[in-house]
C-alpha cells in the first residue's frame, strides 16, 4: 500500500501533502468523470434509450458512486489512522478549509460562466433565492430547483454534506473507542456497519412513506421531499461512502500489520481479477435486473439492487489502486498512472462541472436536437453521436485544464497554509 513520491500528472503541485498521494486515484477520477459524460451523451443523443447495448451508456451514472467511494476512502483514511494510533485527528476547521478551497471556487466560477455564456437547459439561477440555492450547494433541498442550474452538481451538495458530517462521525467513533472495552478496530468496524444499515433503513423509510414512488406518471416539476431525500440526500448514500471508509480502514490496518495477509498479496499480484469483477457487476446492473434505460422512476427493489451493484463496481475498481500501489505490476495500475489518464483525472472536477454545457453547445453547432418542435424524437446518427461525444469531452477537458491551472491549482497552497514562525526570544534578556 505504497504512496507515490510525487503526483504523476503534476509533480510541482503545490501543498505540503503532495508527497502523500495515492498515484492511481487520479486515473479513477478520470474513469468516473468520463462515465458520467458518456451517460449524459447517451441520453442527449437517444442512444441510451434505443440503441443496442445502450444500457451500458444509460448506467454511466455509476461515475457518481465511484466519486463517493473515493471520497470515503481518501477523506476518512487520516481519521481512522489517527484513531488506531491514538492520535488527535485533523481539526474540524482545518478539514473544512481544505474541502472548501478544493470544491467551492471552481464550482462558483463554472456556475457564473455557464450561466452567462451557455445558459442552463433546466432553468436559470433566478434571483437571490436561486443564487442562495445554487451557490450554497442547496439545490437538492429545493423541490423546484433540484435539477436546475448545473444539473449534475446535485452530487456536490451530497459531497458537502459528507464533509460536514465526517469529522463529527470520526470524533464520535474515537470517543466511543476510548470508553468501551472493545478494540479500536472493532469499534471502527461496528461504526461502518451502523452507517451502512442507517442508509438502508433511511431509504426504506422514504420509499414507504410516499406514494410518489408508485406513481408511473410522476410529475418532476415539483418533487416531494421523500423523492429528494431518497435520490440526493447524504443518508441515502452513506452505504456507498461507508464502502470507501471501510477500504480506508483495511488500508490502514494492513499497513500496520507485521506481515501482509496472503489474500492481500494475491490481490496485489492480480489486480485484473478485481477489475474483472467490476466488469461483471456492471454488466449485471446494466442487463440483469431489469432497470429502465430512460429516467423512469425505479421501484424500491430496483433502487436498492442498483445502488448495491454500483457500490460493488466502484469498490472493485478502486481496490487495485489501494492494495499494492503503483509500484506493483498489472495492467489496471499501469493504465491508471498512464500520464494522459492521470492528467484527465487531475482536471476531472472541471470535466464534471463543464461537460453538460459543452454537450449542449456541440449539439447546437451540428444542428442536432433530440426532441423536435413537434414533439418527435430523432435519434442521433453515429457521426452525430461521435461528434457530440468527442467534442463534448474535448472541450470539457480543455476548459477543465484552464480551470485547474488558473483557478484550482493557485488556491491549493491555501489548503495547508504554513504555520507562522514562532518569535525568537533574545536569550540574553531571558536569563537576565
Amino acid at each position: 500500500m505504497s504512496l507515490a513520491a510525487d503526483h504523476p500528472a503534476d509533480p510541482a503541485q503545490p501543498g505540503p501533502e503532495r508527497h502523500q498521494h495515492f498515484p492511481c486515484f487520479d486515473g479513477l477520477r478520470a474513469i468516473a468523470a468520463v462515465a458520467v459524460l458518456v451517460h449524459h451523451v447517451g441520453f442527449a443523443t437517444g442512444w441510451s434509450q434505443s440503441r443496442r447495448f445502450g444500457e451500458l451508456l444509460a448506467h454511466g451514472d455509476l461515475g457518481v458512486p465511484i466519486f463517493f467511494v473515493i471520497s470515503g476512502f481518501l477523506l476518512y483514511r487520516p481519521f481512522v489512522a489517527a484513531h488506531l494510533d491514538g492520535r488527535s485527528p485533523t481539526r474540524y476547521l482545518r478539514f473544512m478549509r481544505r474541502r472548501i478551497v478544493r470544491l467551492v471556487p471552481a464550482f462558483w466560477v463554472a456556475l457564473i460562466v455557464i450561466s452567462l455564456v451557455f445558459g442552463f437547459e433546466n432553468g436559470e439561477i433566478g434571483g437571490w433565492r436561486g443564487a442562495l440555492v445554487f451557490f450554497g450547494f442547496l439545490q437538492t433541498f429545493d423541490p423546484v430547483r433540484f435539477f436546475h442550474g448545473i444539473s449534475q452538481a446535485w452530487s456536490l451538495g451530497t459531497e458537502m454534506s459528507f464533509y460536514l458530517f465526517l469529522p463529527f462521525y470520526a470524533w464520535a467513533i474515537a470517543k466511543i473507542g476510548s470508553r468501551v472495552r472493545a478494540s479500536r478496530l472493532r469499534v471502527e468496524v461496528t461504526g461502518l456497519i451502523v452507517l451502512y444499515l442507517t442508509s438502508v433503513v433511511f431509504r426504506a423509510t422514504m420509499f414507504g412513506i410516499d406514494d410518489y414512488w408508485r406513481t408511473p406518471d410522476a410529475n418532476l416539476d415539483r418533487a416531494p421531499w421523500a423523492f429528494l431525500a431518497t435520490a440526493y440526500w447524504l443518508p441515502s448514500y452513506l452505504d456507498v461512502f461507508a464502502m470507501g471508509m471501510g477500504l480506508a480502514l483495511v488500508s490502514v490496518w494492513v499497513a500496520r500489520c507485521d506481515r501482509v495477509p496472503a489474500l492481500f498479496e494475491a490481490v496485489a499480484r492480480h489486480p485484473g481479477v478485481s477489475w474483472l469483477l467490476a466488469g461483471v457487476t456492471y454488466v449485471v446492473v446494466s442487463f440483469g435486473i431489469g432497470l429502465p434505460r430512460d429516467l423512469s422512476i425505479l421501484s424500491a427493489q430496483q433502487s436498492f439492487t442498483r445502488q448495491l451493484l454500483y457500490g460493488l463496481t466502484a469498490l472493485f475498481l478502486i481496490v487495485p489502486a489501494v492494495i499494492g500501489g503503483a509500484s506493483s505490476s498489472g495492467a489496471p495500475r499501469r493504465f491508471l498512472t498512464w500520464r494522459p489518464v492521470a492528467f484527465a483525472g487531475l482536471v476531472s472536477y472541471g470535466v464534471y462541472l463543464w461537460h453538460q454545457a459543452w454537450i449542449g453547445q456541440v449539439s447546437s453547432w451540428i444542428d442536432y436536437r433530440l426532441f423536435q418542435p413537434d414533439g418527435t424524437v430523432v435519434i442521433a446518427s453515429p457521426l452525430q453521436f461521435l461528434a457530440i461525444l468527442i467534442g463534448g469531452f474535448g472541450f470539457a477537458l480543455i476548459t477543465a485544464a484552464i480551470s485547474y491551472f488558473f483557478v484550482e491549482r493557485p488556491l491549493l497552497r491555501f489548503k495547508d497554509p504554513r504555520p507562522r514562525p514562532r518569535p525568537q526570544h533574545d536569550q540574553t534578556s531571558v536569563h537576565a
